[in-house]
């Protein structure tokens, strides 16, 4: 019983931790419900940014003063830090960059790229992130490869039987599956250990998005086997403009660089140069240093941080009694919509019944100036929540769905704010109804 009573303790703590929220928005209190988009930042990330500028600015790999020493040695710490939390081999297979988006771009601009042959297909599934479909879809308009899409079923899950059996048909044809580890708008896990034995089965590789996953499951690239995996630093609590992409390094040895420049190269002459060794070869030019050495602090700070909670089984638990109590606030209101299953991990996506919404990105969709006005509202009060087609209008559009209301989960959020943003939602709706 006392063990149970320090986790609790220490969940109520963990909100302290964040220097945000001692603020109050029109004299209300910050009710952050929009870390699916981006997490808020500890004091301890925020002082190690202050830190490096402060103490140790200087650049990486190059001069052989302290302060360059120093800042090398916490730049090679920091990808030794995401090497173990993702249980790599070495760091030498954790390249450094700004976002999820980037990783990917740089897999389909260098091993796609390389391997890809007209005629060949790349499946992904529908419910990919953009991120996940554009930069196919510009290399295909390049090499005329095929792109197909996993379907999802009526339970809000990938048709895994479908997969096995096209994978069977396409056989080497088959180049590269590239999934999402869990649907930013559904809160779907997808089942990426078995996709990845299904792409292995015919000779393929896998590409996951742990951009949601990350931050809530514990990620193991060599229990899932897959060939590479991305992440962005700011959905995990750490800086923007920070992320990593895992690649195995018998697959980064044979990859061509991304990016031409200093760092990546070992030796260059008027005719020819010749590679610096892994993974620097893919971190061209001077990278964003400082928040690169913070995203290793804010692993750290985040292990520790589960640790105290009880490990990630109470993280999940913790997690699906929030979503829990706000769903179970809706069910008897006719005006709510949940887009997808109840059982999810992050967010809880849904539409208000006779209210159409846009986001951010005016002009894709008509608004009803009573949408408007709920998340005017909302915002007003404190609350935090997103609304749009959250990067996933295929998803969207293949359940017929406008953009929709998106509340999604940090490890900072409580019952409190689970209870306030029920009350002000519903108020929201009742004001303008």
């Amino acid at each position: 019983m006392k063990i149970l009573i320090m986790k609790k303790n220490n969940k109520n703590n963990i909100k302290k931790q964040f220097p945000i929220f001692k603020q109050k928005i029109n004299g209300n209190p910050l009710i952050y419900l929009d870390s699916a988009a981006t997490t808020q930042k500890p004091q301890d990330v925020i002082d190690c940014i202050e830190d490096y500028y402060s103490k140790y600015n200087s650049n990486i790999h190059r001069s052989a003063h302290q302060l360059a020493r120093k800042a090398t040695e916490k730049w090679i710490e920091a990808h030794e830090i995401i090497a173990d939390f993702l249980n790599a081999k070495s760091y030498k297979e954790i390249i450094f960059l700004r976002n999820c988006t980037e990783g990917i771009n740089l897999f389909v601009n260098t091993y796609g790229k390389q391997n890809l042959k007209k005629g060949d297909y790349v499946i992904i599934s529908e419910m990919e992130h953009h991120s996940n479909i554009v930069p196919w879809q510009i290399l295909q308009k390049e090499i005329d490869f095929n792109i197909e899409y996993i379907p999802i079923n009526s339970e809000y899950r990938l048709d895994l039987d479908w997969l096995k059996k096209r994978a069977d048909e396409l056989k080497d044809k088959l180049k590269i599956i590239s999934v999402v580890h869990i649907s930013n708008v559904l809160g779907t896990v997808n089942d990426i250990k078995e996709i990845t034995s299904i792409a292995h089965s015919v000779g393929a590789v896998s590409l996951v998005d742990a951009a949601q996953s990350v931050a809530r499951l514990k990620i193991d690239v060599q229990n899932i086997d897959c060939d590479a995996l991305v992440f962005s630093g700011h959905k995990i609590y750490g800086p923007t403009g920070s992320g990593a992409i895992y690649v195995k390094e018998k697959i980064l040895e044979k990859m061509p660089p991304y990016m031409g420049g200093g760092e990546m190269i070992r030796e260059v002459h008027k005719d020819s140069f010749s590679l610096n060794e892994l993974p620097w070869r893919y971190e061209a030019g001077t990278p964003n240093i400082a928040d690169g050495i913070a995203l290793g602090e804010a692993i750290e700070w985040f292990n520790k941080t589960v640790t105290d909670l009880g490990g990630y089984e109470r993280l999940v638990e913790h997690e699906k009694s929030l979503i829990n109590r706000f769903l179970s606030n809706f069910e008897e209101m006719e005006w709510f919509k949940l887009f997808g299953s109840k059982e999810r991990l992050g967010v809880i996506t849904f539409n208000i019944d006779g209210f159409s919404f846009s986001g951010c990105k005016k002009g894709t969709v008509e608004s009803n100036k009573y949408g408007e006005e709920i998340i005017n509202f909302l915002s007003s009060k404190g609350l935090c929540i997103r609304d749009g087609f959250h990067c996933a209008q295929p998803l969207h559009e293949r359940f017929d769905k406008g953009p929709t209301l998106r509340v999604s989960l940090g490890i900072y959020s409580d019952e409190a704010d689970i209870d306030r943003a029920v009350k002000l939602i519903k108020e929201g709706v009742l004001r303008v109804m």
